[in-house]
């Protein structure tokens, strides 16, 4: 394939070429028809010297051109594995009647070609002379020369002729016509007395004479000029170098990212580790009393759990607000049935005179602004303005408390940044790597630490050894949520500590049997309920309803707090 592309690129030179040389003579008649260009005779004398370096001789015989005569020669050749065998032309002059002639070299693709101008039909015999390095390559038994001189001609070549000074010759080999031709040339011979001649009679325009003089071992050294081809295969070569070095890169960034979590990111404390603890605890006069383990707040839980703030945490913070009478949730009517749902949250003017979290302040300042109370529906847009405060605080919280020694937030940021400007640095790199040489998969290898660190940074913010027994706290509480039998509690309580341990179930599960506990209290299902202290329901609200209302009261918080 390569070669008759290269077949049809001196097809198209040859077509240039003639453009610029007039197919014709002078003419001796105005009515006579004009002749055409033509070279009657090509002899090429070929000396090989030890190092490689031929050095040509060659005498054109024209007959009829005019203009500039161009001729060609294949100065590149393609070989496997994106490898280019490259000759240079070198120390040319050309001579018309023994005068010195200018000519035009240019190199373009595969072909170099020679531009000789202000040829008129008085000049009959061009002499060229010039050096071809590059044109002997290595093979299995020793050396070959591979040198194509006639390639392109635009005009036809009547005989052409090309003797060898070389020593000791293995083979021979020629052929003519097309680039990829395999028809032998009229004569390929290794002379008894002189070196290998080559012949060929009647080339047509556009075709390609082709030689190769083979010689042993330590005759005639190669020069072959190597290039490579920039191709996609090659920019990101598997070459053992290339992929060892890749693997390497990847095997150390593996390795320092495992290395950097253990020091860095693994929490202090047992994950197993479960310290007995109970939300309740019984209080004077038999009665029960809520008392959460260290004080712990549902957002405080939820972000020690897995090191972030999420929509639940904040979601539950505000029912736990409105549990501890901080905050009435008041449920609009509805006035139809497909009518959006929507709550009234107002502040309770007397509310216990208990200290708030500073992140508890911070979130009733953003919900309520200088209002009294708000709609769940018009919260957006002023919350969202002031949610950053609100988590900055409860990181602040959980820091002061001695269960990180630094902010998660701040501590995901950092090693995200890394891990972004290591990504980048590892595409940069390929790019670079890939245009400028062979080393692309290294750039891709550093583009993938960076990825890992980006993944391990997620990873990295560390409990402090004082969060390990909160931590066991805390699976203490689950498992009491999710398995307590709350028929155990007393009656009289029983809405007042379902309700406080409502929060705590909406961050660590189990919240659809608490709630169905509060659905227990009925006592007179037939009849419309208020609701709660905390919860109010709209006219004709009844208890059962509770798990529909705050199903979609906590869908509805989530999206006025967090929706974009």
């Amino acid at each position: 394939m390569r070669l008759r592309l290269l077949g049809l690129s001196l097809c198209a030179l040859g077509l240039l070429g003639l453009s610029t040389v007039p197919a014709g003579a002078t003419g001796t008649s105005g009515t006579g028809a004009a002749a055409d260009p033509v070279v009657t005779n090509y002899d090429s004398q070929v000396r090989v010297e030890r190092d490689g370096l031929l050095r040509v001789a060659e005498t054109w015989k024209l007959s009829n051109v005019n203009g500039t005569f161009t001729r060609f020669i294949v100065t590149r050749d393609h070989l496997p594995n994106d490898i280019d065998h490259v000759q240079e032309i070198d120390d040319l002059q050309v001579k018309a009647g023994g005068q010195e002639k200018k000519a035009d070299v240019k190199t373009d693709g595969d072909v170099t070609s020679i531009a000789v101008p202000g040829i008129d039909s008085g000049t009959t015999e061009l002499d060229f002379s010039y050096t071809v390095k590059g044109a002997v390559a290595t093979v299995l038994d020793g050396t070959e020369v591979r040198f194509a001189p006639l390639t392109g001609i635009s005009i036809p070549i009547q005989q052409a002729n090309v003797v060898y000074s070389v020593p000791e010759v293995s083979h021979v080999s020629c052929f003519a016509g097309p680039i990829d031709s395999n028809i032998p040339c009229t004569l390929a011979q290794i002379g008894e007395t002189s070196g290998p001649t080559f012949q060929q009679a009647n080339l047509p325009p556009g075709n390609t004479v082709r030689m190769a003089v083979g010689f042993p071992k330590g005759q005639i050294a190669a020069n072959s000029i190597v290039e490579y081809r920039h191709t996609f295969k090659r920019a990101f070569s598997t070459d053992a170098a290339q992929l060892i070095t890749a693997l390497a890169v990847l095997l150390l960034g593996a390795i320092a990212l495992f290395v950097l979590y253990r020091l860095r990111g693994r929490d202090q404390v047992d994950p197993r580790r479960v310290v007995p603890a109970s939300l309740f605890s019984l209080g004077t006069d038999a009665r029960i009393n809520f008392s959460p383990p260290s004080d712990l707040r549902p957002g405080e839980v939820g972000t020690l759990i897995d090191e972030r703030i999420d929509p639940v945490d904040v979601t539950a913070t505000i029912i736990d607000l409105a549990v501890r009478g901080h905050i009435t949730i008041i449920e609009q009517e509805h006035n139809t049935e497909f009518s959006r749902p929507d709550w009234e949250l107002r502040r309770v003017s007397n509310a216990p005179s208990e200290e708030l979290q500073r992140y508890e302040n911070v979130l009733i300042r953003a919900i309520f602004g200088d209002a009294d109370s708000v709609l769940v529906s018009e919260l957006g847009r002023q919350v969202r303005a002031n949610l950053e405060q609100v988590q900055d605080a409860l990181y602040d919280g959980v820091v002061k408390r001695g269960w990180f020694t630094e902010r998660p937030d701040r501590t995901r940021s950092l090693w995200a940044t890394i891990g972004i400007a290591t990504t980048v640095i590892g595409v940069v790199a390929t790019v670079l790597l890939a245009l400028l040489s062979t080393w692309g998969l290294l750039g891709i290898a550093i583009t993938l630490v960076g990825i890992g660190l980006l993944v391990v940074g997620r990873y990295m913010p560390a409990k402090a050894p004082a969060a390990g027994r909160v931590l066991g706290q805390v699976a203490a509480i689950r498992g009491e949520l999710l398995e307590m039998d709350v028929s155990e509690l007393p009656t009289d309580q029983h809405a007042e500590l379902c309700s406080r341990a409502l929060p705590y179930a909406v961050v660590l599960g189990g919240s659809e049997r608490w709630i169905d506990a509060l659905v227990a209290t009925d006592t007179t299902p037939d009849e419309e309920d208020e609701g709660f202290t905390w919860y109010r329901g709209p006219r004709g609200w009844h208890l059962q309803y509770l798990p529909d209302s705050l199903r979609n009261l906590t869908t509805n918080l989530t999206g006025a707090l967090f929706a974009r």
